[in-house]
């Protein structure tokens, strides 16, 4: 079993950067996955608001959601399967399985390009196909501390979960969420694989997930106010490269009330910040770069917002973020220009504040009302826009050369409408539901207002508390609630009695609003106490061909002691080597590996074989074990992490050779390459052995930042050297099968 692994924050250049292990004396750092930066600014009347439910799955990120899964369903302390279960079950409820397809998002930089962040794809989108379902899955259970990878052919991916089972062997097991079941063993009694030997015609896959990633993590300025919506009011990104007119399929088209399609997922963020206009806190909601600012109170033809003195501009800066998607947008602002040759303009930055677009700009003397769209219209006109941005600015900036009280503005407001994954936010459960509320900073004199709207049975009810002092825990008891627990959440989520409506969040002044005493009741006792969610996942597809041996199932080469010795079959199989359909080329290079006279074969396609056909080959190679093998593949290993994910199995073949003089090599790229290739280095040096090997498996069973990779460092230093692998007859119940490939699924 694995312990959950929390993870150091270092600050780097005013950064927080979580997940990221400090260099020590002994050696550089290894890459860690799962990195989570935060610029807090001085605009932040609070900073870091995180709210949790004790009987919903807090998913700030991968971390806090896997440890909550296993929390909740009161597998903490059980057997790795138990854990796995408790994944697939939370998983199917928290994200859809309709209306899949790739999400694009505009970068900072203007690029459009496909989400590929697993948590924007598990919180924001909620839903997605077979590929990004398995990309959001795959990181919760790496997140515990295992290893996991998705697993794909060409037409269909899964994700594939690496865990010790009850007899002590550590193996793969394999999970569809697209298709909502996972592979069952009867005989083990285990979840099993999509085929046996694992990988036979697939492939496992990674670093397609970026290691800086997306959290929950949320700030509130003065005079801002958040609405959660679970009802989205049709403010969604739909699937697939937009043209610049964002069109609505028919899943994703809203009607008032509308819970099906892309409805059963997403719900909305309604976020608003009204700039705060007196002299004493005017400066409070502004971002660094506002400069020459100042506020007077109203007065006939003078600004409320104003430069701070004539001649240079006033800049007024202020930063709108949030953990969700932008769909829309619209800033409202009444401006004041005292003189035609006044500046009264309003501006968009999204990479930060580097680059600014105009918005809108006074051309005449006067006090003129303005309303800008910033969404979906803007963007189809061509306009700047929004659309798919977290985090953006908007400048206002004004300057006189006659005087400084005559141009401004005397008001602004800016909505934004954005898309988030409702099932992910802190929803009810019937009965008893203690929240816990916590931030790292409130600023002096404030409190936190909450305010949740609910209904059972049709009947409306709202829980406001306010918060002057954290951690703050309130209760919500719904009382009984006749609740009926579905088998299939994909197209039906807050469907039932108990609906969640929404929850606000704002900042009033301490003095004025009476803060509440924290519950004792809502205590860190309850977030330690399992919850079970009463729906029933289960779901399973009996495999047809079992596991006969663990090595079949283990994830690392070899995986079969089969030899045969028949050239008329090893030609046919080169034949389809070298020119059959693509994944045809994979199983005929894993077959290859039962005829030890195909090295040659293997080797003269390794060169050229795209990335998936190199997995392939050194399945095969490490099957044969020629030492020819070892020049082509530390040439190959020489410019790792190129051609992952074949590449990172070289060290399975190397190790299979048996040849310690590559440890070197081995070891050289270490520090640089991510946990994938570690796990596959690790494994090699225990079965090579040497001081060297040694020394590096000493160090990653100390100081990896991923459990699983310490674990198997350590065990492979406890374990005796295996002086040879396979060589035994051949294994009848081991023979491959005849060379086909499964017809591909959607």
């Amino acid at each position: 079993m694995h312990a959950l692994w929390t993870a150091p924050v270092v600050l780097l250049c005013g950064t927080t950067l979580a997940a990221e292990p400090a260099a020590t004396p002994a050696g550089p750092a290894f890459p860690a996955e799962e990195m989570h930066p935060a610029d807090v600014g001085a605009d932040e009347a609070v900073t870091n608001l995180r709210i949790a439910n004790n009987r919903w799955v807090d998913c700030f990120d991968d971390s806090t959601a896997i440890r909550d899964m296993f929390r909740i369903e009161g597998v903490a302390d059980k057997g790795d399967q138990q854990k796995a279960l408790a994944l697939w079950k939370w998983f199917r409820i928290l994200v859809s399985a309709t209306c899949g397809g790739y999400c694009y998002e505009t970068d900072a930089a203007g690029r459009e390009g496909i989400v590929m962040d697993p948590h924007k794809i598990f919180t924001v989108y909620g839903h997605h196909q077979c590929d990004g379902q398995s990309w959001a899955m795959v990181p919760l259970w790496r997140a515990a501390g295992y290893v996991a990878f998705d697993e794909c052919h060409l037409g269909h991916t899964i994700a594939s979960l690496r865990y010790q089972d009850a007899d002590g062997h550590y193996r793969f097991h394999d999970f569809d969420p697209q298709h909502r079941f996972y592979y069952w063993d009867q005989d083990k009694h285990i979840v099993g694989t999509w085929t046996m030997p694992l990988l036979r015609g697939r492939v496992h896959r990674h670093l397609l997930a970026p290691q800086v990633v997306h959290d929950l993590r949320r700030s509130l300025r003065t005079g801002e106010t958040i609405e959660l919506l679970w009802n989205n009011e049709g403010h969604v990104v739909p699937a697939g490269k937009q043209l610049r007119a964002v069109e609505l399929p028919r899943d994703y088209a809203y009607s008032p009330g509308k819970t099906n399609g892309v409805y059963a997922a997403v719900g909305q963020e309604t976020q608003t910040l009204v700039a705060e206009l007196s002299p004493q806190r005017f400066a409070q909601p502004l971002y660094r770069g506002s400069e020459n600012v100042a506020a007077s109170v109203p007065a006939a033809g003078r600004a409320v917002l104003h430069p701070a003195r004539k001649g240079a501009p006033g800049v007024f800066i202020y930063r709108l973020i949030s953990p969700y998607v932008a769909v829309d947008a619209v800033v409202e602002a009444t401006l004041v220009k005292g003189q035609a040759g006044d500046t009264c303009r309003l501006w968009l930055s999204r990479d930060g504040g580097r680059a600014w677009l105009p918005i809108h700009a006074c051309q005449a003397a006067g006090i003129e009302k303005v309303k800008i769209g910033l969404g979906t219209a803007a963007r189809a006109a061509g306009k700047p826009h929004v659309y798919t941005a977290y985090d953006f600015f908007i400048k206002a900036e004004f300057a006189s050369a006659a005087d400084e009280h005559g141009v401004g503005m005397n008001d602004l407001k800016i909505v934004v409408y954005r898309q988030c994954n409702k099932r992910t936010l802190p929803n009810l459960m019937p009965g008893e539901n203690c929240f816990r509320v916590t931030f790292d900073r409130l600023s002096e004199g404030k409190a936190l207002e909450l305010a949740v709207s609910y209904s059972v049975a049709g009947r409306a009810r709202q829980v406001v508390n306010r918060a002057a002092a954290g951690p703050f825990g309130f209760r919500i008891d719904t009382g009984e609630v006749p609740e009926k627990w579905l088998r299939n959440y994909d197209q039906a989520f807050n469907v039932g009695a108990l609906r969640m409506e929404s929850l606000k969040l704002r900042l009033v002044d301490a003095a004025a609003a009476r803060p509440d005493p924290s519950d004792p009741v809502a205590s860190d006792a309850k977030f330690r106490q399992p919850s079970p969610h009463p729906a029933d996942m289960t779901a399973i597809e009996v495999v047809q061909q079992p596991e006969t041996d663990p090595m079949q199932t283990s994830g690392f080469f070899p995986q079969s002691r089969v030899i045969l010795r028949d050239p008329k079959a090893m030609d046919v199989l080169a034949e389809q080597l070298k020119h059959g359909k693509e994944m045809e080329h994979w199983v005929a290079a894993e077959d290859l590996g039962n005829y030890p006279q195909a090295v040659d074969i293997l080797l003269a396609e390794l060169p050229r074989a795209n990335s998936d056909l190199k997995l392939h080959i050194c399945k095969a190679l490490a099957q044969i074990r020629d030492k020819r093998a070892i020049g082509p593949l530390l040439e190959l290993w020489s410019e790792v992490p190129r051609g992952t994910p074949g590449t990172r199995y070289i060290p399975d073949v190397l190790a299979a050779i048996g040849d310690a003089g590559v440890v070197p090599a081995l070891v050289a790229p270490l520090h640089r390459l991510r946990f994938d290739y570690r796990f596959h280095i690790a494994d090699a040096l225990g079965k090579l052995g040497g001081p060297q090997a040694r020394a590096a498996l000493a160090e990653l069973a100390e100081r990896d930042p991923l459990p699983a990779i310490r674990q198997h460092a350590k065990e492979m230093l406890e374990a005796p050297r295996l002086s040879s692998i396979g060589g035994a007859e051949p294994d009848k119940a081991l023979l491959p099968k005849a060379a086909e490939i499964p017809k591909q699924q959607p």
